[in-house]
């Protein structure tokens, strides 16, 4: 079941309104989100506004695997992300948001069940805030599913990365981390680092590193899986990687030049 189906089609104010912020929901390695009440003439609808964190104050910088192909930019931007200037700094935090806030708004548009998307901001985006009241959903890796319920949300969660696919895309840092458990239903979050299967030269690792760090937690609640079906069941065989570069990898080995900082 799509996204939409969480979320009844008038969910968000609209008209005259003002938003509100509550206080922080979650800080992060490249991120904080704040929970914002977006009030309107007769009721309230919350929202999640995801603010990134300058690229110099984050944690999280070896970004070039994710960057790669994203486009979009000047050749002057270009230039100045590879030497690592101030503006070039400024270039690469702009793709990256740009980056994450396009494939949030693709994936709802394929009825990937994601945090419907609301705006897009200079520093950040607002989307739907998943949770009940003002507490949030939990992520998935919090929760002990049990076994009967684990695997049927291994298979739902299956359907999703096959949509992902159809639509040439790969999360990029897909885990029980990065997935809430709201009314029983698996909600797919944190796409920062989504990359396009047919540009991105590590997309093929990327996807068997998502599909790999998610079985984990549901083998350990008894589902089998075996990594090579599931990527032939979710569509991702190897004519949807033709233009993968054999020099790339996501752990261990070099990358070319043109894919570093």
């Amino acid at each position: 079941m799509p996204s939409r189906d969480l979320f009844p089609s008038d969910w968000l104010v609209t008209g005259a309104y003002r938003d509100t912020r509550l206080g922080v929901i979650k800080s992060g390695k490249e991120s904080e989100v704040h929970l914002v009440a977006r009030i309107g003439s007769d009721r309230t609808t919350l929202l999640a506004e995801k603010r990134f964190k300058a690229r110099d104050r984050r944690s999280f910088q070896n970004d070039w695997t994710y960057r790669g192909v994203w486009g979009g930019g000047t050749r002057r931007e270009s230039r100045a992300m590879k030497k690592n200037t101030r503006f070039g700094h400024e270039a690469a935090q702009a793709r990256w948001i740009s980056n994450e806030w396009d494939s949030l708004v693709r994936l709802h548009e394929a009825g990937v069940t994601v945090p419907p998307p609301v705006e897009l901001l200079d520093d950040g985006y607002l989307m739907a805030f998943v949770g009940d009241g003002e507490r949030a959903a939990p992520r998935l890796s919090e929760v002990d599913l049990a076994p009967a319920v684990a695997q049927r949300v291994w298979d739902e969660l299956l359907d999703e990365l096959a949509v992902l696919v159809s639509i040439d895309r790969v999360h990029g840092d897909l885990s029980a981390f990065n997935i809430l458990w709201w009314r029983e239903r698996a909600v797919l979050i944190d796409f920062s680092q989504t990359v396009e299967i047919v540009t991105h030269p590590a997309a093929h690792d990327l996807l068997t590193r998502d599909i790999t760090s998610l079985a984990r937690y549901f083998q350990r609640r008894g589902v089998e899986v075996a990594i090579d079906r599931v990527l032939g069941g979710i569509g991702a065989d190897v004519h949807r990687f033709t233009r993968q570069l054999g020099d790339v990898r996501v752990g261990g080995r070099r990358a070319p030049e043109r894919w570093r900082d």
